[in-house]
């Protein structure tokens, strides 16, 4: 309604849907992770490896073949595991939106669907919605298509039916900026139902093949 939603209905569909943040998959501890790249079959190998090179008085090749052997693809892996926690930091941590016909500025992880979200240039968008009302709105969405051009948005329905979710003129995805302008949206996907989130969980889903080597 033009109230926004009432205190009663944010806390059942807070129950419903969950906060409004990017989950993230269940992770071995860093000590075993650090562990296994030392450990394996491979990282074996590689240690028999700069041990010869010892001994046949290559010191530094040696040192160099352990260096590599767990050090770096341990730090490799530790980065690629940070990717969510990268993400998280592309998301605002508070958005303005009308609840009991009142305007107020809460945390983004309490938003839910049905939310009535302002924003205006330089703010960064907390969930998807779409919009209800413009003033020159112009939304940069290069955190999820790589278009560095703002692109127009309009609070007219668009019933293209060619065209993805991304491509609406009337919708804004967390994740992205507002680059000039205002407007208001109403919240229609948060967390991991959003655009971003889907991002988010490939991130975590992919999944380890050995490489031609180690086969």
């Amino acid at each position: 309604s033009a109230q926004g939603l009432s205190s009663q209905e944010v806390k059942e569909r807070q129950a419903t849907y969950g906060p409004n943040q990017l989950k993230e998959s269940k992770k071995e501890p860093i000590w075993l992770t650090f562990f296994r790249h030392f450990t394996s079959l491979m990282a074996l190998l590689l240690w028999g490896g700069g041990f010869i090179a010892m001994l046949s008085h290559s010191l530094e090749l040696g040192i160099a073949i352990w260096l590599v052997n767990g050090l770096f693809s341990f730090i490799q892996e530790y980065r690629a595991s940070q990717a969510t926690a990268a993400l998280n930091k592309l998301l605002p941590s508070y958005a303005r939106v009308l609840r009991d016909g009142k305007e107020d500025k809460i945390l983004a992880q309490n938003l839910v669907p049905g939310d009535l979200v302002f924003i205006e240039e330089g703010d960064r968008i907390s969930a998807d919605g779409r919009l209800v009302a413009v003033t020159d709105l112009q939304v940069n969405q290069s955190a999820l298509t790589g278009e560095s051009n703002p692109i127009y948005k309009s609070d007219q329905a668009d019933l293209t039916p060619d065209k993805t979710e991304l491509e609406y003129d009337n919708m804004v995805f967390a994740g992205t900026t507002v680059s000039s302008g205002s407007g208001h949206f109403i919240v229609s996907a948060i967390g991991m139902k959003t655009e971003f989130g889907q991002i988010a969980d490939l991130t975590q889903n992919l999944s380890k093949e050995k490489s031609p080597m180690q086969k």
